[in-house]
């Protein structure tokens, strides 16, 4: 029993590590230090991590710490939840952020729960739920290579970077936050549910007045039907904080599980579209040149020196006409703005502008198209409400969003019109003055710039009268800085309104108003509201918040669904020191689908080391559990000295017949897995790893959990139990400290971080010992006494692990 546990690997870390979480589909573990940054490393424990997350930008009024961890499912992405409120969505693969949602409080918990159907090989479970034929319909977006703050739409498959393709079940992630709040998000993205605890538990106990705080744990059924948390609470208005016990019920999520995946499918594209939208706006800001403010400049300074009376166009027009220049005139342009500074000014808002016209034209309006194809589909599912309108799918909020939609579309195009316009009448005016110059200097003029046309005349005349103002610097000059607007772009890509609107055509006029004059069209959903005086930005950041309320709609509908089946106070906390963050008292909890489902909480009622633990036992009375909650104490003395046959255990008992937790955790569905740490004033005191299955503990009698404000450490009747005789599995770590370890049942193996948090050790959980470490013969006990308690690094082991690859 004592060597069950193989030694894998034994490391040093460059910085303390706060938490840790093993994938469940891969042998990689993530940790979280306290420099804020999260690192990936492989179960070999390579020199290098896998990938570095670094910590996010932070605000000057906030300490921002990775508070939790949570992988999904099927190990593809990894949830980071900071005291700030911001949670992380990232691919295991490279570290890319996917998806980024900012809450109102610091996150405290997180657990991303794979859903089970009630039969055994659901229908459709086989099929992606991601492919829902809109490929068919909607061209595939171009991905934005160059943009770097962009990497997740640099692929081909830019629809995809949530990284949801290959999904055929779906899969909740439960964020607890620290005013009370539980978030709950379908694959990590879509908002289902929004439990305010502060108003559910007073629905439910409507005789205290109840003020939620601190969600330490919550776990939701794989059924969907119970949601088991627990909270610190002040009741009453007492001072000190009570933790409590609930038990929610959830009966709308399952029974529309079928709906609200469809609606988490639809949401997660909707979300991908705006952030891609968002980065092609950035893109577009990008190719926009800064040249022309410069050439505003030397036009501003040289209207203000000027000597000359009338203004910078009437010189300009005089030139255009009869080809004089004013010797003012004449040395500005051939010593400030330059032949060569006009050649590069022309090429470069030609190129820029261009570049703006092919983002807008090949980017804005197809994720435009395909944003309309999304909402239409939510808005023809939200129709059917005995399905879709109960979860708080709302019509009305789903068009106002497409509206939003068709007025960001109708500016995309009008900023497309004022592109087309600028650019034919910078290449006629930049073509003339660049000839002019040439003239001015008495260079040659080639035959191809000679030529001027009425036409182009005709453009350079409507360029000066609309961008050259007529009182430079004057009284009449409302609110301008400068006098010269050359450039009418960048209006449209700032959060204000037009500064200078497009007028609009004949044709235009006589639509709008017929479209004023007429109620019907007036009110038609089919005609999108054209609103002259936004910018882009603007409506972009409108169109954005329309979605937002209309995707949070089921979220705040669930929510509303869910109730409080159970209030149950556990008992008082201690006051925490200014710096315990970290060092909260264990709560772990677990949903275990047995014979007989249930959740399994497992509560310390002070920091670690403690002498005893309590398993809490909530029945899931959805699916036919009789028995009330019920809590047992658990202590540890000897362990495994039940077993008469076994020698190793009663040579281990001789050593220590009393232990203390220092943190336990859930290795599967059967199986609890604790860190313990002998209780003797030997010199050589070592931590022990121990597997403690839950099926024997179920026979014995749990104690019925009351509403009776008595904390646990003071009832008597609470059955106290030496969990040690039960321990199947163990194994002492020597010339080791431990502080907490995580272990994972899928892959079979633990980390134990050491007391000064920058050492871990690495175990396989299902091998044998190969006999090279120290074995608990009659010799080793012997020789323990000559064993320091100072931490010493080991070689490191034989393996026969192989590398496991990342997905590509």
């Amino acid at each position: 029993m004592q060597n069950a546990f193989r030694q894998l690997e034994e490391r040093s870390l460059s910085a303390e590590v706060l938490h840790m979480c093993w994938s469940p589909m891969m042998d990689l573990i993530a940790l979280a230090n306290v420099n804020c940054e999260v690192l990936l490393q492989r179960l070999t424990w390579q020199k290098q991590p896998v990938w570095v997350l670094p910590a996010p930008p932070a605000s000057d009024d906030i300490i921002q710490n990775v508070n939790t961890l949570a992988w999904r499912p099927d190990g593809k992405v990894l949830a980071v939840g900071y005291t700030s409120g911001q949670m992380l969505l990232c691919s295991v693969e490279n570290a890319d952020v996917l998806h980024t949602v900012t809450l109102t409080s610091a996150i405290t918990c997180m657990q991303w729960v794979a859903t089970r159907d009630l039969t055994e090989e659901p229908k459709g479970s086989d099929r992606d739920l991601f492919e829902d034929g809109a490929d068919i319909f909607l061209p595939k977006l171009p991905p934005l290579a160059k943009l770097h703050s962009a990497k997740v739409f640099a692929e081909d498959n830019v629809e995809d970077a949530k990284r949801l393709k290959g999904q055929k079940r779906l899969n909740v992630l439960v964020v607890g936050l620290n005013e009370g709040k539980i978030q709950l998000y379908a694959y990590g993205i879509a908002a289902i549910g929004e439990v305010d605890m502060s108003q559910v538990s007073q629905q439910s106990h409507s005789t205290k007045e109840m003020t939620c705080g601190r969600i330490t744990t919550a776990t939701l059924s794989r059924d969907l039907c119970s949601l088991s948390l627990v909270m610190e609470s002040r009741v009453d208005q007492d001072p000190n904080p009570t933790v409590h016990l609930l038990s929610l019920d959830c009966v709308l999520i399952s029974s529309r599980r079928e709906e609200l995946t469809k609606f988490a499918i639809q949401s997660s594209k909707i979300f991908t579209f705006l952030e891609y939208l968002s980065a092609t706006l950035r893109s577009v800001s990008e190719a926009r040149e800064d040249i022309l403010l410069e050439i505003e400049t030397k036009l501003t300074k040289y209207a203000e020196q000027k000597k000359t009376a009338g203004s910078v166009r009437d010189e300009l027009l005089q030139l255009l006409l009869w080809g004089r220049a004013s010797p003012e005139l004449q040395a500005f342009l051939l010593h400030e703005l330059t032949e060569k500074g006009m050649k590069k000014l022309g090429q470069s808002v030609e190129n820029s502008y261009s570049n703006i016209q092919k983002l807008v034209l090949k980017h804005i309006h197809s994720v435009g198209r395909s944003l309309v194809y999304h909402l239409s589909e939510l808005k023809g599912m939200s129709l059917w409400y005995d399905k879709y309108g109960v979860i708080g799918l709302s019509p009305p909020a789903i068009q106002d969003a497409i509206g939003a939609v068709g007025s960001f579309m109708l500016k995309a195009s009008e900023l497309l019109q004022v592109l087309d316009t600028s650019l034919k009448n910078f290449k006629a005016f930049f073509r003339w003055l660049y000839v002019v110059m040439m003239r001015l200097s008495e260079e040659p003029v080639p035959n191809a710039l000679n030529k001027v046309r009425q036409r182009d005349i005709n453009f350079i005349a409507d360029f000066l009268a609309e961008n050259f103002a007529e009182d430079i610097g004057g009284s009449h000059q409302l609110e301008k800085q400068s006098g010269f607007t050359l450039e009418r772009v960048g209006q449209y890509l700032k959060r204000e309104d037009l500064q200078f609107p497009l007028t609009s055509s004949v044709n235009v006029e006589s639509w709008q108003s017929c479209i004023s004059t007429s109620p019907n069209l007036n009110s038609s959903q089919l005609v999108y509201k054209h609103q002259p005086h936004k910018s882009l930005v603007q409506l972009f950041e409108s169109m954005k918040e329309s979605i937002y309320t209309a995707l949070s709609k089921p979220a705040v509908a669930v929510g509303g669904s869910i109730r409080c089946c159970d209030l149950l106070p556990l008992y008082t906390p201690d006051t925490p020191k200014e710096s315990s963050e970290v060092h909260q008292p264990l709560t772990v909890s677990k949903y275990c689908h047995t014979e007989m489902p249930c959740f399994y909480t497992v509560l310390m009622m002070h920091q670690a080391p403690t002498q005893v633990i309590y398993l809490i036992r909530q029945p899931n009375h959805q699916a036919g559990a009789q028995y009330e909650a019920g809590v047992i104490c658990l202590y540890f003395s000897v362990l495994g000295a039940s077993n008469a046959n076994d020698s190793t255990a009663s040579q281990y008992s001789n050593r220590c017949n009393q232990h203390e937790v220092l943190d336990a955790a859930f290795f599967d569905d059967h199986t609890l897995t604790v860190l313990l740490q002998e209780q003797w004033s030997g010199p050589d005191s070592v931590a022990v790893v121990c597997q403690l299955p839950l099926g024997p503990l179920a026979d014995h009698t749990f104690l019925p959990l009351t509403s009776q404000d008595v904390p646990l450490d003071q009832r008597p009747q609470i059955s106290k139990i030496d969990a040690g005789l039960y321990v199947s599995h163990c194994r002492r770590l020597d010339n080791i400290k431990a502080s907490i370890f995580a272990v994972s049942g899928s892959r079979k193996v633990s980390c134990v971080l050491f007391c000064n948090r920058r050492r871990v050790r690495l175990f396989d959980m299902d091998a044998e010992d190969d006999g090279e470490d120290e074995s608990l013969s009659e010799r080793s006990l012997l020789d323990a006494s000559n064993v320091g308690i100072e931490e010493t690094r080991q070689d490191e082991s034989d393996s026969n692990k192989e590398n496991i690859e990342l997905p590509r």
